[in-house]
């Protein structure tokens, strides 16, 4: 993992902010391949002190926004080879998570965290594409400027913390994950559960849900 980053390091340094920039697209346009960019970032920022940490990091947010938006639109597009009992299932589930979507693209975006799973059923759901670019890519800017921070004042804690941003298991359980979550969303019925959310609520809805299950045990 190190040899590759020192190795787009040295690729990099000589760029700069382009460089950061696209390294970042790079290392994000890919599922389940992790490119360290992440890494380059920390390197670039420990190294080259004519940088601006803040700077950097916004740079390569915004990569990092732009190789995911590659993943979302491929999801995106493989959604027209589903049936149309499918998608109507999938608009339905659209309607239900709402804003909550960009809620966890953020969080995922701006965390080492695994994100290609939910980028990916984001897209396969049609989700608003200017909410899914804007959250991923703030969170994307969050982590890339903490890590360019980083880089600059804490060099030794966050080269362990690197090393461990991701590998062969973490990969390997975000693919099994994503699989998993395919086929829950293909096998529940989105639209009758939203006419139930909004004729009771979610509150009432899950009461009467919980309540159900344990009355049959």
């Amino acid at each position: 993992m190190w040899n590759i980053a020192e190795l787009l390091y040295r690729l990099t340094v000589k760029w700069g902010y382009l460089g950061a920039l696209v390294v970042s697209i790079l290392g994000n346009f890919i599922p389940f391949i992790p490119i360290p960019y992440l890494a380059v970032i920390f390197l670039l920022a420990s190294n080259v002190p004519e940088l601006d940490p803040l700077l950097l990091g916004i740079v390569s947010g915004v990569g990092g926004g732009i190789g995911k938006l590659v993943t979302y639109y491929i999801s995106r597009g493989a959604s027209t080879l589903m049936k149309p009992e499918q998608l109507k299932r999938l608009w339905a589930l659209r309607e239900l998570i709402g804003n909550y979507g960009a809620v966890a693209v953020f969080i995922l975006a701006a965390t080492p965290s695994p994100d290609d799973v939910i980028i990916i059923l984001l897209g396969m759901l049609g989700y608003d594409v200017k909410k899914f670019l804007l959250s991923c890519t703030a969170g994307k800017i969050v982590i890339s400027v903490l890590t360019a921070y980083s880089g600059r004042f804490f060099s030794e804690f966050m080269k362990y913390y690197l090393g461990l941003e991701q590998g062969i298991i973490s990969t390997v359980l975000s693919i099994i994950l994503l699989i998993v979550l395919i086929v829950l969303v293909l096998k529940i019925d989105w639209i009758k559960l939203l006419e139930n959310v909004e004729k009771m609520g979610w509150k009432e809805y899950l009461r009467k849900t919980f309540s159900l299950k344990i009355g049959n045990e």
